[in-house]
């Protein structure tokens, strides 16, 4: 037995493999490989305009119950409340409009094997071997 340690680069390394009834294979094009890669689109305006009505109805709160004794800070906070929730409701627009779902994406990768399903026999022979017991057991004989 080896070293399992020691790098012997003329040795191959043993491949396993667990034989399944099929292999489904989709392909993928290269739009769409770029969609899965950068995620869900839009979602930094929709974090953003999280952000921005949650910051208006924080002020829509203190302007309700505070009692200000500037006018400045008062008209500070209404214009904080109006640009939250215009600018808010745009970017909110703005990501419905041009939201892809990745599930969607998915649907359409996975809706191509559909009524297209070809049987095709691999006849080469495997380049791996299939496990073999350790123990040396001797013919009964």
């Amino acid at each position: 037995m080896h070293d399992l340690n020691s790098p012997q680069s003329d040795e191959k390394p043993l491949i396993r493999r667990g034989r399944v009834d099929s292999l489904n294979i989709y392909e993928v094009k290269e739009h769409e490989l770029e969609l899965l890669e950068k995620g869900a689109g839009g979602t930094l305006q929709f974090n953003f305009a999280i952000f921005l009505f949650s910051t208006a109805l924080t002020c829509i709160a203190a302007i309700a119950t505070a009692d200000f004794k500037w006018d400045l800070a008062k008209t500070i906070f209404t214009f904080i409340i109006v640009v939250g929730l215009l600018f808010g409701s745009y970017l909110m627009l703005n990501w419905w409009r041009t939201r892809t779902s990745l599930k969607e994406i998915v649907s359409v990768i996975r809706s191509r094997i559909n009524g297209q399903i070809t049987d095709i026999q691999i006849t080469e022979k495997p380049e791996t071997l299939p496990k073999t017991s350790e123990k040396n057991e001797e013919p009964n004989g």
